[in-house]
């Protein structure tokens, strides 16, 4: 089960942090232009056992003429030596912004001059910049893995450089390594022994590519590889797993060979290397570095005997994700943070396409407008939404830009386009863009010239209504006639939104697919908010933005609608899902009533498609998190129990050989929302597959492992969360004990989370692991969460990336219905946050305020619809 459509207004039962982070103050602006990078020379020698490291470079640079200051940026490093030209040279370090500035003697010349550095730094805990990985072996030792993250603002954390996207140059990394260890980079690498035993590295100089880009690991680990045509790729892991990396590199290679075709531009390095980590983050589960893309273990090893459908699906999800960056992303890179929808919408994108033409049975297609389309337009319809390319005026604002927005939005709006333009002209504007801007640097406008020159419809004109402004479009159906064998419809134009700010008015140009039921498709352009007509082939029930290609919510009148619900089973797939989407949505928002919702649910099938009953699982289970901690929620979960019940004895707690995935998938949600209820039978299946761990690790059945301890966990007794965290402690698997420590924090049973928050405080589990148990109790107890983090915020920042700090806490609330909360968060705000860097808070804040303000909405209507049942 992937993240709930509804995390932005918190209608799900489970927590995230990823759109609720943002950077802590860091400088102000951007470097100045009048020196620019050409080429890096690093070396660094680290010491993993003391957690430092020591490093020189050599920067190639051209230089304006007259130029008296260089800056650039370095962030906590001991500068211990910087020249100019080989000369000593003044200069400046400045903490507070995170630069470092030398001062020439004299104007320089204009052209090639070099820079030198000498520094010592720090090997962190959490993962930004040079960091350490902890985790022990199947035998019970302990070992340590290091490896890098720059983005976004983090390389400066290595070594002094032009820390920003624009600044793109060429990287000659070397590193010195235990003799006993691999060390490992973007480009492949020459090894000679150091007279002390150790080996030095020395990688082959990379191509132009952006600083964030760069990466460097070491550690005791084992790589097995692939070839695609001249390609090699690799899987680099701890001691003991590198098998489970063979679906990985499987997918791999048929994804390089389908991303060459699709970009019209082969992948350029001579290796790609996937580095599997056992740790953690707050912020990120994989990173695109060039040639050596970097994974926690969970997103790419396929673990057949813990792992389930769903999880070897993000595996190839992910992998297609993050190889789709090595074209976009850094193949070609944003110019500046604020169009980083380039990078990360289009990867969104890309691992959907990829996704349904290589593994069609997966339904991706139908799938993204189930799960993605919904959590984009869900974080898109508060007050906290944005335009997908925001104005990033600071450092600080750029971790605020990884959210729903630029991800989930960014994909929907591609999605639309390529439907808008056809899918072969669409994909000629990419590889005219790719071939014109390779190695460079780009923002949105040329992309979408792009587009049109090869699609010989300007594009512009209706795509930045959607990347300019935030909002959702929402389309009404006033009015159906059948004459002479066609239907005029009249279409107005308004905006669909969640509270009071989300529902000004605002226009857009909205490209509409319109169809009869069984009849060809009309396309039109709604550009205004007055109504009007459109006329379509054929007569029957009206499907307004058909196979949902479209941003935009529909609302049917209401004869429109009950044609709808009449022959539901008719409708395409992919209509049948945005149509449950949009009603439930549209209920929420106090457009319509949920009668509707529920009268569509009524005509979904017992054998529907399984991603309908999913869709049905996650809203109906989603309800008891709307009204979580009032006197709904229990008879609400017995409801939810009571509708799903039969859906599960259908489908069985046993998988089939022959069954297709997305009913594993369903089988999962199920599982779990039935056990998140309460319901008696899958909680005592849930007791006697956890009590069989104790003598096997792999008791449960890999199908419904995960769901069975959600479930356990979610229900557990002091005696089974003391059993639980026995079973964490014995637990060597660095993967299954993050995990298990996780499950320790979601316990319904209020005394239990907090021995789990005791825990945090506790030296028992890696600094990661502690913040994520953290996050875990958030889920079904914010308010206790949240007190505790204030009350030992210097503890809890320690356990946390740089860049996740000023939003992490308040996210810890933002699940509370708690009348008080709002007013706690704002004051934590006000006394530890600078202004710009409340970003976080403020979402948390809208976040409660819609959630409250949707349920008050749903309320009546959820009560008839307990009472009926």
């Amino acid at each position: 089960m992937r993240t709930s459509r509804w995390l932005a207004i918190g209608f799900s039962g489970g927590v995230g942090l990823l759109a609720s982070v943002s950077a802590p103050a860091l400088a102000t602006g951007q470097l100045p232009t009048n020196v620019t990078p050409v080429l890096y020379d690093i070396r660094v020698d680290p010491n993993a056992q003391a957690k430092t490291f020591t490093g020189s470079e050599t920067i190639t640079v051209r230089v304006r003429p007259n130029t008296r200051a260089i800056t650039l940026n370095a962030a906590d490093l001991k500068i211990t030596r910087a020249t100019l030209d080989g000369r000593p040279v003044r200069y400046r370090l400045d903490a507070a912004t995170q630069r470092i500035t030398l001062l020439a003697p004299r104007p320089l010349k204009g052209g090639e001059h070099r820079l030198g550095f000498a520094w010592s730094g720090k090997i962190n805990d959490t993962a930004a910049g040079f960091f350490a990985i902890d985790y022990k072996n199947a035998d019970g030792s302990a070992a340590r893995m290091l490896a890098t993250q720059f983005e976004a603002p983090d390389a400066r954390r290595f070594a002094p450089m032009f820390d920003e996207p624009a600044f793109k140059a060429k990287f000659r990394l070397a590193a010195v390594a235990p003799a006993n260890q691999l060390a490992y980079s973007n480009m492949p690498a020459s090894v000679s022994r150091l007279a002390d035993g150790r080996k030095l590295y020395s990688f082959a100089e990379t191509p132009v590519m952006s600083s964030y880009l760069l990466f460097l690991g070491m550690g005791d680990v084992e790589r097995k590889t692939v070839m695609a045509g001249k390609t090699e790729i690799g899987i680099i892991t701890r001691r003991g797993v590198v098998d489970q990396g063979d679906y990985a590199l499987a997918s791999a290679k048929r994804l390089l060979t389908y991303y060459d075709d699709y970009f019209g531009q082969p992948y350029p390095l001579p290796k790609l290397d996937m580095i599997a980590a056992p740790g953690s983050s707050q912020f990120f589960g994989a990173m695109e570095n060039w040639g050596a893309i970097f994974y926690f273990e969970p997103t790419v090893l396929f673990d057949a005997k813990r792992a389930t459908v769903s999880g070897k699906q993000n595996i190839f999800i992910t992998v297609a994700h993050e190889i789709a960056h090595q074209w976009f992303g850094n193949l070609v890179t944003m110019r500046w943070w604020d169009d980083l929808w380039l990078n990360e919408g289009f990867a969104s994108w890309m691992e959907n396409k990829a996704s349904g033409d290589l593994n069609p049975e997966w339904l991706a297609r139908e799938t993204a407008v189930s799960q993605d389309r919904e959590g984009a337009m869900g974080a898109d319809s508060t007050a906290a939404t944005h335009p997908i390319i925001r104005k990033v005026e600071t450092v600080d604002q750029i971790g605020e830009a990884f959210d729903g927005i630029t991800y989930q939005k960014g994909q929907a709006v591609i999605g639309m386009i390529e439907s808008t333009l056809g899918a072969d002209p669409f994909r000629d504007g990419i590889r005219r863009y790719m071939a014109k801007y390779k190695y460079g640097n780009t923002v949105t406008d040329q992309l979408w010239t792009e587009l049109s020159a090869a699609s010989g419809r300007e594009v512009s004109g209706f795509a930045h209504d959607f990347t300019l402004q935030g909002g959702v479009p929402l389309i009404r159906v006033q009015n159906t006639v059948c004459e002479g064998g066609s239907t005029r419809v009249t279409l107005a134009q308004g905006r669909f939104g969640l509270d009071a700010a989300s529902k000004q008015p605002q226009l857009w140009t909205a490209p509409l697919k319109i169809a009869t039921l069984g009849n060809a498709a009309a396309t039109t352009l709604v550009k205004s908010d007055k109504p009007y007509d459109v006329t379509v082939a054929g007569c029957g029930p009206l499907v307004v933005n058909q196979g949902k290609g479209s941003y935009v919510r529909v609302q049917y009148d209401d004869a429109s609608h009950a044609a709808l619900v009449r022959d539901y089973a008719k409708l395409a797939l992919a209509d049948r899902l945005g149509t449950l989407g949009d009603d439930f949505a549209l209920a929420a928002s106090g457009d319509q009533s949920l009668a509707r919702y529920f009268e569509l649910v009524a005509a979904v099938a017992p054998d529907a498609s399984p991603l309908e009953w999913d869709v049905i699982a996650d809203d109906i289970g989603g309800l008891a998190g709307a009204f979580a901690q009032t006197e709904l929620e229990a008879p609400l979960r017995a409801r939810t129990a009571s509708l799903l019940a039969p859906v599960m004895q259908r489908v069985g707690f046993a998988a089939r050989a022959d069954e297709a995935p997305i009913v594993t998938n369903l089988r999962e949600t199920l599982v779990t929302r039935l056990g998140l209820a309460g319901d008696a039978d899958v909680a005592a299946q849930a007791r006697r597959y956890v009590a069989a761990l104790a003598t096997d690790p792999n008791a449960i059945p890999p199908a419904i492992r995960q769901p069975i301890l959600i479930t356990y966990a979610a229900n557990a007794t002091p005696a089974e969360w003391e059993a639980l965290l026995a079973i964490t402690r014995g637990t060597n698997n660095p993967v299954a004990k993050n995990g298990y420590i996780r499950l320790l924090g979601t316990a319904r049973d209020a005394t239990l989370a907090e021995r789990a928050l005791a825990l945090v405080k506790t030296s028992d589990f890696t600094a990661p692991q502690r913040a994520e148990l953290l996050v875990a109790v958030s889920g079904r107890h914010p308010d206790m969460a949240f007190d505790f983090a204030v009350a030992n915020l210097d503890m809890v920042n320690g356990l946390l990336e740089t860049s996740t700090r000023a939003g992490f806490i308040p996210a810890l609330g933002a699940r509370s219905n708690n009348p008080a909360m709002p007013a706690k968060i704002t004051a934590f705000a006000e006394a530890n946050l600078p202004e710009a860097s409340r970003g976080g808070a403020k979402r948390a804040l809208t976040t409660i305020a819609a959630r409250k303000a949707a349920a008050d909405r749903l309320r009546p209507a959820v009560a008839a619809w307990l009472a009926e049942g």
